[in-house]
């Protein structure tokens, strides 16, 4: 018996499973199906991307006894890493001659940009379709295969409990071994599901998943656990819309007070004993910030006190514009928003930069087409970014994205074409802030001369090697020359684009590296570069800066 499980890629408001990130759903599934009682070797595992490159990979899918594919995006953006499957992939999957069980998120509908209203596919040739829960569902067919009883087709309705998935998550990691990108790779960590809330922001399907339902400390100890004895180094505490929300109880009001002994314990736990190179975040309410200062400022200094540096905060703002707030019931409103990015900056900002990145930033994200926008929501929006600046705070990461509308949400009554109205004010918007709010923020975070460790070489771009640390919305890197991909190397910043830096290798090895690199040193010339290239190889630094006195300047950065 073979079990293949297909990784179309997933993003979520909560979990992204796009390379170099890996989900949480294919790793339960194999959890669940080991927990069932399926031997680990009986279980295989691809990604959408190798499907479509290698016929070693395609042949586990076409030739499997039981095939799983997980897919969907309810936010989708723009990737570097991967290409999640497309709907002509999941209909000519569907017609493939093996048992096929799909689910994930694609069960609240298919889109693969924002602006538009997710449609349902036409996946009736898929033996089972679940809606619910994937995993659970794996579990049932396991137990069933074991019992030699036969799977029927239709649709399957499955509902997990965080106790199931501290049971499945360890049982699942070893399918990391398997992907593509291993050992390069970031797990998503699931601490709860579901929203806190009780009415919910207008267009976020979190909803779907009810209430929350938090994990273990334990459970999340020992999945982090599992993955570091394969090998793993790089984790995202990601999988939940709040992680102040974490263990915490609901008292009066719609936000729940933060836990912080609970948030300390849990990111102590999952840290100490281990060489882990990445422990970030993701999702944090700014409205629990607002209206509980003092427990969010203690949980946030101990996320401060045991992550990497160059974690992030995201805040989902949305919008600047009180109408559009109210009428799409946001989680906070402009002020709100402010205070929190304020003692974020308190927090991360001003603790000692062991590696030269910040510890911990505030990042925001704006959604463009809700409804009651007009053409004041963009003044407002620029106009808060202005104060921003203004007060000389730090923005590590500003999102802008279209909104995407799904069946069930409050939106999907509000609106019959999400895309927005007011195209000329949107792009105007987008140009703003990447030319006088993201350049500058880029400068500030990453002044020249800061050393960006274990940056992982993805793709070329033209004449340039594109690279990204393995962490929480990492900072594209521009290498001006062609270096080889899936490697590792350290970098330093010296130049600025409004999206992305130019960096080089570091430290800088005057007699390997090639002409184009050292024109891009700084006060290198390119006629004096070609006067290096002539001159070397140097026996030491110091016969470097004496040829060439201009190289004064980088010293620290360049080797021989």
């Amino acid at each position: 018996m073979r079990i293949t499980i297909l990784d179309g890629y997933v993003d979520e408001p909560t979990c992204l499973g796009v390379p170099p990130y890996l989900a949480t759903y294919p790793r339960y599934i194999a959890g669940a199906l080991v927990c069932a009682g399926i031997p680990e070797e009986s279980i295989e595992y691809t990604t959408i991307d190798a499907y479509r490159t290698s016929e070693k990979e395609r042949e586990k899918v076409e030739s499997a006894d039981i095939l799983f594919v997980v897919a969907g995006l309810t936010v989708p953006g723009r990737y570097l890493g991967g290409t999640p499957i497309t709907a002509k992939e999941i209909t000519e999957i569907g017609k493939l001659p093996v048992f096929k069980i799909i689910g994930g998120p694609i069960q609240f509908g298919f889109a693969m940009k924002g602006g538009v209203a997710a449609k349902s596919l036409d996946i009736s040739d898929y033996n089972i379709v679940v809606s619910g829960d994937i995993e659970a569902c794996a579990e049932i067919i396991g137990k069933k295969l074991l019992n030699g009883e036969t799977l029927s087709d239709g649709r399957i309705k499955a509902k997990r409990t965080a106790r199931d998935i501290d049971r499945y998550a360890p049982c699942g990691a070893f399918i990391v071994k398997k992907h593509p990108n291993f050992p390069h790779i970031i797990c998503e960590i699931e601490t709860y599901r579901g929203c806190e809330r009780e009415k919910h922001c207008s267009y976020c399907t979190e909803k779907f998943y009810g209430n929350p339902d938090f994990r273990t400390i334990k459970g999340v100890e020992e999945e982090v656990k599992a993955f570091y004895s394969y090998g793993v180094k790089y984790f995202r505490i990601g999988r939940q819309p709040n992680i102040l929300g974490f263990m915490s109880k609901k008292e009066d009001g719609e936000f729940p007070q933060p836990n912080p002994e609970a948030i300390c314990s849990l990111f102590k736990r999952v840290r100490e004993g281990k060489e882990i190179k990445t422990l970030h975040i993701d999702n944090v309410n700014a409205g629990t910030i607002y209206r509980f200062p003092e427990k969010s400022k203690e949980a946030l200094k101990c996320i401060a006190h045991y992550d990497t540096e160059g974690d992030v905060a995201a805040f989902g703002l949305e919008s600047a514009d009180e109408d559009v707030i109210k009428r799409n019931n946001l989680k906070v409103d402009v002020d709100g928003i402010f205070e929190a990015i304020k003692i974020v900056n308190e927090i991360g900002r001003f603790k000692e930069r062991e590696n030269g990145l910040y510890k911990l930033l505030p990042g925001v994200n704006f959604l463009v087409g809700l409804p009651g926008e007009t053409k004041e929501t963009f003044r407002k929006n620029i106009d808060f970014l202005k104060k921003v600046v203004d007060n000389g705070l730090l923005l590590r990461r500003i999102n802008i994205r279209q909104v995407m509308v799904f069946e069930g949400t409050d939106i999907a009554d509000m609106v019959k074409k999400p895309k927005t109205k007011f195209k000329k004010e949107f792009e105007k918007f987008k140009q703003f802030v990447r030319e006088e709010i993201d350049l500058p923020m880029m400068k500030a975070v990453f002044p020249k001369g800061t050393v960006i460790k274990d940056v992982l070489l993805e793709a070329y771009d033209g004449g340039h090697t594109l690279g990204r640390q393995l962490a929480t919305y990492p900072v594209l890197i521009r290498i001006p020359d062609k270096l080889p991909l899936k490697q590792m190397i350290d970098i330093v910043v010296v130049s600025h684009r409004e999206r992305s830096l130019i960096g080089l290798p570091f430290p800088f090895n005057l007699n390997t590296a090639s002409l184009k690199l050292i024109s891009f040193l700084p006060g290198i010339s390119k006629k004096a570069a070609s006067d290096i290239i002539l001159k070397r190889p140097f026996k030491s630094t110091a016969e470097a800066l004496k040829l060439f006195p201009a190289l004064e300047k980088v010293k620290d950065m360049i080797t021989v």
